[in-house]
């Protein structure tokens, strides 16, 4: 009942406000709409696919509110004519049963294995009622699932056979290879490396032949970790790195953080620890951003067995302690028995032999009740090696035997050899297969080929003679468009200085000769020839310090002043946050406009004139300011007019700064402002441009 309430409650919830309509209220429309309880089952179940990758509380949300609904038609149909509404039962059945499954797996997910095993167990027994073989098949290997996951290999193993005796009952050959995935991994965790081997390999046949990539991807990852038992490092990285590249093709984030732990696995064998932690720490990354617990216990003792070996064992010993809490809030047995065996060496290392075994021997408890093969191999050698430390020569040599046994029984040659034969046979199979596929291709492609020869050929010359005169079309038009932008380039580096200003700079200094004033002529011409050698300089770059460009304008306004008998003042401000000698930006900029205020604007003006021009630091910009108090854009325009003259500073500079645009890929923004005072008379002109800078 408190569920059914929990359910309607975040309906009414989620169904208040006044956002866009996504595809989740859509579909809440089509759900009030619905006429039967099946069709609004069927939405519920849309809604609640939708959140699979999260959040976890909105997909149980809607199987929640779905199982409601179909066990109230269970309860209501089998209360009244039970045998006459058998088959609607049965409907509703399926569908509580698919409800069960849904939130069984993400409890799962979300390491809460007592609800998990509660919700799979409820939808098998609801399958055996109505004898579904598909429904129950599946119900029996999340069971499986969920008791290998807690070391329980046994109780795994049984209703993993069960699944799979079920699935080969039906037609789905691709469920059937999942269950032998299963199986092949149970039969890894118990150290049966070969008969776990078989079972990837009749599952991967199937899943390649159905082209399924991400169930390819999880058999590779497996055969990669058996390699790895074996200590056959290259060929396990070979098949991790398989399931890598398809993981991340296929956007598997699960299957992406396994491959990251098991590829930081082996460069941590390989003594290659910052490379091993990169990965371990992106498979950290992965299962924090998708909530999940399982594979971060496996993490933090491998991140904690690279520290170990560089003898940083403070490190270490907190991410065992981080791995143990994991695994004992998922009652992952194996995980528990690992960490702590891990935890026991620290204290072994650090001579605190006592503590280390009470801790190892708690471990190999654990271990040897899951049947955890590859864990009590290794708790039985640090046993072996404590009470060696703690002279008690016969346990030590006990557990010796015990160790050497275990090692025997996961690693020998014959055993690896045993290994590369099921390999090999399968890969000599599917060669063998693809050559006999390949020669009927070829069969059929010489007698089509014989069929349409002469076609074929035409069609082929046509094309490419098609293709070479595509080519040519194009870049002939892509060397025409990069003629016209360099001849562009050109002319407007010869158009940043007016030749105006040059012929009248000139007759300035001739004016001064004829004056019989060297002084002032030779001033004037010393200033004039700097400032067309920085100009000259800058013509031949794309970029020039912002001290060089200042240098320029500061040279510019000195030799207008002079022309115009100091009939204007002016200002340079650079913001504090701007380092002159080492931001670059594009020369000239500032010049034209500055050429418009000085001949458009103060020219015109009676009073004294003034120009204000600013640098500052805008984001991962510059902001060049040109401010005058002429007399305005639209006078100037009047009387230019009546000149016949037209200014191109402007439509220059904006066709100079979409060549930069283009050719950088960044944006120059360009605004230009008339000031206007409260009657709306002009009192001078304001330009703003940003400036990408480097």
């Amino acid at each position: 009942m408190s569920l059914l309430v929990m359910v309607l409650l975040l309906w009414n919830l989620g169904a208040s406000g006044s956002k866009p309509m996504t595809k989740t209220d859509s579909l809440r429309v089509e759900y009030e709409s619905a006429k039967t309880d099946t069709a609004k089952i069927e939405i519920l179940f849309k809604l609640g696919y939708q959140f699979l990758t999260g959040p976890s509380d909105s997909l149980v949300f809607y199987f929640a509110k779905s199982l409601c609904i179909a066990n109230k038609n269970i309860d209501s149909l089998s209360s009244f004519n039970a045998e006459q509404n058998k088959d609607l039962i049965i409907t509703f059945k399926k569908l509580s049963i698919r409800s069960y499954i849904e939130i069984g797996i993400e409890c799962f997910f979300q390491s809460d294995y007592p609800l998990a095993l509660d919700n799979f167990f409820m939808g098998l027994k609801s399958s055996e009622e109505i004898n579904d073989i598909d429904l129950i098949s599946e119900c029996a290997s999340e069971i499986g699932i969920v008791y290998k996951n807690q070391g329980k290999y046994n109780e795994a193993l049984d209703f993993n056979n069960r699944a799979l005796a079920y699935a080969e009952m039906g037609t789905d050959t691709s469920w059937i290879a999942s269950c032998l995935v299963n199986n092949g991994t149970i039969y890894f965790k118990k150290g049966y490396y070969t008969i776990a081997l078989e079972h990837y390999i009749k599952a991967l046949k199937i899943f390649e032949s159905l082209n399924h990539m991400r169930r390819i991807e999880a058999c590779y990852l497996n055969i990669g970790k058996i390699y790895y038992e074996q200590a056959d490092l290259d060929k396990a990285l070979d098949y991790f790195k398989k399931a890598q590249k398809i993981a991340i093709e296929e956007n598997d984030k699960t299957g992406e953080a396994s491959c990251y732990l098991s590829i930081g696995r082996i460069y941590s064998d390989k003594k290659q620890y910052d490379i091993a932690r990169n990965y371990l720490d992106k498979s950290v990354e992965l299962n924090r951003e998708m909530g999940y617990q399982h594979g971060l216990d496996d993490c933090y003792i491998y991140i904690g067995f690279t520290y170990l070996k560089e003898n940083n064992l403070e490190e270490a010993l907190s991410n065992y302690q981080k791995a143990l809490k994991i695994s004992k809030e998922e009652d992952d047995k194996p995980g528990i028995a690992e960490s702590l065996n891990c935890i026991a060496n620290i204290y072994f290392r650090e001579k605190r032999y006592q503590k280390a075994l009470d801790l190892a021997l708690q471990s190999m408890n654990i271990a040897e009740k899951t049947g955890y093969l590859q864990v009590q191999k290794n708790i039985y050698q640090l046993l072996s090696q404590i009470y060696e430390a703690l002279g008690d020569t016969d346990f030590a040599l006990k557990y010796f035997k015990l160790y050497s046994n275990a090692q025997d029984s996961l690693f020998s040659e014959g055993k690896y050899r045993a290994i590369r034969e099921v390999e090999t046979k399968f890969e000599t199979e599917k060669k063998e297969q693809q050559l006999e596929l390949l020669s009927e291709k070829n069969r059929v492609q010489d007698l089509k080929i014989s069929q349409r020869n002469r076609m074929m050929l035409a069609f082929w010359i046509f094309f490419f003679l098609m293709a070479i005169a595509i080519y040519l079309y194009f870049r002939n038009k892509r060397l025409k468009s990069k003629h016209k932008n360099i001849e562009l380039e050109q002319k407007l580096l010869r158009s940043q200085m007016n030749p105006h200003f040059i012929f009248n700079s000139l007759i300035a200094i001739q004016s001064f000769i004829y004056k019989k004033e060297p002084v002032q002529a030779g001033d004037f011409l010393a200033k004039f020839a700097d400032l067309v050698r920085i100009i000259l300089e800058g013509s031949r770059v794309e970029f020039v310090k912002l001290e060089r460009e200042i240098k320029m304008l500061n040279l510019y306004f000195e030799l207008q002043n002079l022309r115009f008998e100091n009939k204007f003042e002016y200002r340079i401000e650079v913001s504090d946050d701007i380092d002159i000698e080492n931001i670059s930006i594009p020369p000239m900029l500032a010049q034209p406009f500055i050429e418009n205020a000085i001949e458009h604007g103060l020219r015109h003006k009676k009073e004294m004139g003034y120009i204000f021009v600013a640098f500052n630091k805008v984001n991962k910009c510059i902001s060049l300011v040109v401010e005058d108090n002429g007399v305005g854009r639209k006078k100037a325009s009047e009387i230019e007019k009546s000149k016949k003259h037209k200014s191109m500073a402007m439509a220059i500079t904006r066709e100079r700064l979409e060549i930069f645009r283009k050719k950088f890929k960044k944006k120059f923004v360009l605004n230009v402002t008339d000031l206007l005072d409260d009657k709306g008379e002009s009192t001078g002109t304001k330009v703003a441009l940003e400036i990408p800078c480097k």
